[in-house]
Parts: C-alpha cells; sequence; structure tokens
C-alpha cells in the first residue's frame, strides 16, 4: 500500500514547490500594490558584478589619488605684514622624500607655499626650480615614505585612449574626471603675454580653475600629463583641456637637477615680426629699396659673439624659414624655439640685399 501511495506523495511535493517557487518570482517581478512612490520606496536594486574594465579603472585611481595633493599659495600683506591666501592649485607628488610637480602659475608670486596632501597633513613647501615658459614648478617637502605617483610614456598615448585628472577644481579636493586623449601633441599660442603652450596633450576630461598642476593619468594608474589650460567662452570646463606631457616634465626636472634651472635655446637676436615688410616704404627705403619677402621676422639687432653673430646673421636680416619650415607668424616663431634644444643645430633661412639665403645655427643658452 505505502509503495503506491509514495509517488503520489512525491508528485504532491514537487507541484506543490513548483507552485511556490512560481509565487516567491511573481512577488519579486511584480511591482508592488500602490502608487509609484510606493513602488520606488519597495525598489530592491539588483546587485551586478563588476566588470574587468571598472576594476581596472578603480585601481588606477587608487594608485594615483593618495599622490595628489593642494598646493595653496600666501602672499604678504603690504600693509599689515601678515600673509594671507592668495591662491590654489594641484600638484602630485612624484617621489617617496616629497619632491612635488605643479605649475608655475600655481606658484608665481607667491610669499610662502603649504601644500595639503590627501590624508589632511599639511606641509610647508619649498620652490627648488619654477619655469615660466614650460608652466612648471618643482617643489620640495618633507617627508619619507610618502605616497608617489608614477610618470608614463606620454609619447605612447594615442587619440581616444582613456584618461583621469585629479585635484581640487574650484577648490574642491580629490575631484576625479575622467576622458580620452582627445588629441595629441597640441601648439596653442600664447594669449595675454603668456609662453605658447607647446605638444599638449588635449582631453576633455573635465579641468576647471584648481586642476591646474594636478595629474592627467592613463588607465594603469602613470602620470602621463600636468593638466594646464582650458580653452573657453566661459572659463569653465567646455571639454577642451591641456596637460603639459610628461616627457616635458621629465626634461624639467632633469635641467633642474643638472642646471639649477630649465635652460632655453636662443638664437642670439632680437626679433620682430613683420606681416608685410615689402609693403612698409621706411624699412624698403632703409635697405635700399631692395625686394623684400611678403613675411618675416625682421633681426632688429644682432648678439656680439652669440649663436646668430657666428653663423653670419646680420641686423636688418629677415628670417623666413627654420629647418625649411616657414614662419607665418611670431608664434610660429616662438613654438619652435619652445621645443628646440641648446645645441641643436638650425637651419636658418634669410632674406639679404634683395635674395634668399642661408645659414646653419647653432643654439646657445639664453642664460634666463
Amino acid at each position: 500500500m505505502l509503495s503506491r501511495i509514495a509517488p503520489y506523495f512525491a508528485m504532491f511535493v514537487v507541484c506543490f514547490a513548483g507552485v511556490y517557487a512560481a509565487l516567491a518570482l511573481h512577488d519579486r517581478m511584480a511591482p508592488p500594490a500602490g502608487n509609484g512612490l510606493d513602488r520606488l520606496a519597495e525598489y530592491k536594486p539588483v546587485s551586478v558584478e563588476k566588470g574587468p574594465g571598472q576594476v581596472a579603472f578603480a585601481d588606477a585611481v587608487k594608485r594615483v589619488q593618495p599622490a595628489v595633493v593642494s598646493v595653496f599659495q600666501f602672499r604678504r600683506d603690504f600693509w599689515t605684514g601678515s600673509e594671507e591666501p592668495a591662491g590654489l592649485g594641484s600638484g602630485v607628488i612624484l617621489s617617496p622624500d616629497g619632491y612635488v610637480i605643479t605649475n608655475f602659475h600655481v606658484i608665481e608670486g607667491a610669499d610662502s607655499l603649504v601644500v595639503k596632501l590627501a590624508d589632511g597633513t599639511t606641509k610647508d613647501a619649498k620652490v627648488v626650480g619654477a619655469d615660466r615658459p614650460s608652466d612648471l614648478a618643482l617643489l620640495k617637502i618633507d617627508g619619507k615614505n610618502l605616497p608617489y605617483a608614477e610618470l608614463g610614456d606620454s609619447d605612447a598615448l594615442v587619440q581616444g585612449e582613456w584618461v583621469f585628472a585629479i585635484g581640487a577644481p574650484l577648490g574642491i579636493e580629490n575631484t576625479l574626471s575622467v576622458g580620452v586623449v582627445s588629441a595629441v601633441n597640441r601648439d596653442l599660442p600664447g594669449s595675454g603675454g603668456q609662453y605658447p603652450l607647446v605638444g599638449a596633450i588635449q582631453t576633455d576630461a573635465a579641468i576647471n580653475e584648481g586642476n591646474s598642476g594636478g595629474p592627467l593619468a592613463n588607465v594603469n594608474g602613470q602620470v602621463i600629463g600636468i593638466n594646464t589650460a582650458i580653452v573657453s567662452p566661459t572659463g569653465g570646463s567646455i571639454g577642451l583641456g591641456f596637460a603639459i606631457p610628461s616627457k616635458q616634465v621629465l626634461r624639467f626636472v632633469k635641467e633642474v637637477r643638472e642646471y639649477g634651472r630649465m635652460r632655453h635655446p636662443s638664437l642670439g637676436i632680437r626679433p620682430y615680426w613683420h606681416d608685410a615688410p615689402n609693403r612698409d616704404v621706411g624699412l624698403v627705403r632703409l635697405l635700399g629699396g631692395v625686394k623684400l619677402p611678403d613675411r618675416g621676422l625682421l633681426v632688429l639687432d644682432v648678439a656680439p659673439n652669440g649663436p646668430a653673430a657666428k653663423a653670419g646673421l646680420q641686423r636688418f636680416d629677415i628670417i623666413t624659414k627654420l629647418n625649411d619650415q616657414d614662419l607665418r607668424s611670431l608664434t610660429d616663431f616662438l613654438i619652435f624655439m619652445m621645443k628646440a634644444e641648446v645645441g641643436q643645430k638650425v637651419k636658418v633661412t634669410y632674406w639679404r640685399d634683395g635674395k634668399e639665403q642661408q645659414t646653419e645655427v647653432t643654439l646657445e643658452d639664453s642664460g634666463s
């Protein structure tokens, strides 16, 4: 008798379990009774496991974030003699003993500097090297075994690569923004008396006032640039940010270590850009009525025993090309010189006596 009941009992258990599971699933999937607010309040988020890409990006941030600092500058009040806050930027520690890289414009004009670490610790900072043309500054804070970031290879960057910026935009510290490399090797003309920005990394990661001097990093957690500028009609980020490549940062650090400053190459001339020398009646008369180029860099003076003088350049020569690159503006000349190096040989094309001529100049240290 029992043997005949057992199959029916087992079937009953299976059916009961199926009905129970179906009801539970229905309760899980069906929206709770009530209005939309009730349903929203009762909603149970579904946990989703993070993919490898998401985890890798988070790990990269963790490698850089502890090394990011805020840089506060103070200036002495003329009347009271007390030091008052005068500016805020970002920076990044690049060595465990406290060498910090930031922008020149972040520390410019400061009487004293204070660096705030990611853990909230504050330390006085001294300037080891600072350079306006490259917009870089190297600071030193006391410390041992400090968190520091690794420099990556900016030459290996490609358009579309993921990057992120960390800093203190508008004073809001420890802020992360994410974007891609929009372009590499961008040259931007200087404005308001500023030097051109050369070979820059362009990114759409949000960069605002206060991000200056902070790191732009790749998904490996390596610093591949120092955020330095934006282009914006509003003064805020519109996705046109620019960073100084890590290759230039490393060059700056090496120069400071070896020479105590960043050396800059010079032709040894006092230049004046002329948009139309051939239509300048006074200049044409001064030079004896000879044919002049459509545009060029007029040499107003030549430093005695300087690079140009040694190569035979003279006053009132008009330089039209450097290494066969046409000069279309003073900005072209400045960008070329910003990219050049001390000791580099440059082919100079110039006009004299109504004829185009050439010479080779070995660039020398400008001494400033």
